[in-house]
């Protein structure tokens, strides 16, 4: 059943809020690797910071299609890097970054390695239960569509 794009969007955005843990999955030459991550949603975007140094750093350089989790949603997709989390170019990020995550922020900010990633949402997949029965809510970001399709439980004996 085809559902209004925009309401459901919101839906997400609002259950998100400004700031969540989510479960950021990357993936590289046959090793998918998974992490709770600090992050921010901001313009239709999600960000969080990490450092160069790290295994989902080097994934996410050899292939930046990623997944993340929060809840019943799942997210798919595109990390870019933007640079060092100090550039001046990523002040106002890390600014709402701040408000939400000031310890972690404070003990990395010094880190020569450290930088703000931001995530392209491409496809989100929600979980939801109508009188007890479960649906499916798939939101394809890149066509502006969404729809809902009940998932058929299947009785073993």
């Amino acid at each position: 059943m085809k559902l209004n794009y925009q309401i459901e969007l919101e839906k997400v955005y609002t259950h998100i809020g400004e700031y969540k843990i989510m479960a950021l999955a990357t993936c590289s030459n046959d090793h998918p690797t998974v992490r709770l991550m600090s992050c921010i949603v901001y313009g239709n975007k999600i960000f969080f910071q990490t450092g160069t140094d790290l295994i989902k750093y080097e994934q996410i350089c050899k292939n930046n299609n990623i997944a993340l989790c929060v809840d019943n949603i799942q997210i798919e997709g595109i990390a870019n890097v933007l640079g060092k989390i100090n550039d001046k170019q990523n002040s106002e990020i890390i600014e709402i970054y701040k408000r939400y995550y000031k310890d972690s922020y404070e003990t990395y900010m010094y880190n020569e390695t450290e930088v703000l990633i931001e995530i392209i949402l491409r496809k989100i997949t929600k979980w939801d239960y109508e009188n007890g029965k479960p649906y499916r809510i798939f939101i394809d970001i890149d066509n502006k569509q969404a729809k809902k399709e009940m998932y058929l439980v299947k009785n073993i004996l």
